[in-house]
């Protein structure tokens, strides 16, 4: 994955410096403690499906090396793509509800606000990452999460 430089990437660097430290400290943790990688083509994926959403950032400790990638908004962390095929949204009670019915995983490792979709899956419909990415961002951009 080679992000286009611009205004939408932050390619290394400390992540809690565009974050509020409270509504992220699970998604923090979670990252300090795994180190995840992300494939280019799963990290490519999430940053598509953001294209239509408004202000956010792509951040990742190292595109180049292929480390997890954080979308970020209203500085909080909104998805992460991690691993070879797997994309992780923050979502409200009712969208998790409703993610779990249609395909996605806990990802309570996270936070108890996290699911998991797993991309590129044989005989397995593929998840709407717009939708979803979609969501995450617009329930980012209210002034609290409910869990």
């Amino acid at each position: 994955m080679s992000p286009v430089p611009g205004d939408r990437y932050v390619d290394g660097g400390d992540l809690s410096a565009l974050l509020d430290p409270g509504p992220n400290r699970d998604v923090e943790r979670y990252l300090a403690e795994h180190r995840p990688s992300c494939h280019s083509d799963t990290g490519d994926a999430l940053i598509q499906a953001a294209e239509k959403c408004g202000e956010w950032l792509a951040f990742s400790p190292s595109f180049r090396q292929c480390r997890y990638v954080a979308l970020v908004t209203n500085r909080r962390v909104f998805a992460l793509g991690v691993g070879q095929r797997t994309v992780c949204y923050r979502l409200p009670a009712r969208l998790r509800s409703t993610a779990l019915a249609t395909g996605a995983d806990s990802a309570a490792e996270i936070g108890a606000e996290w699911v998991r979709f797993e991309l590129f899956r044989a005989d397995w419909p593929a998840p709407d990452l717009r939708f979803w990415t979609s969501r995450a961002y617009a329930a980012a951009r209210e002034p609290s999460i409910s869990p």
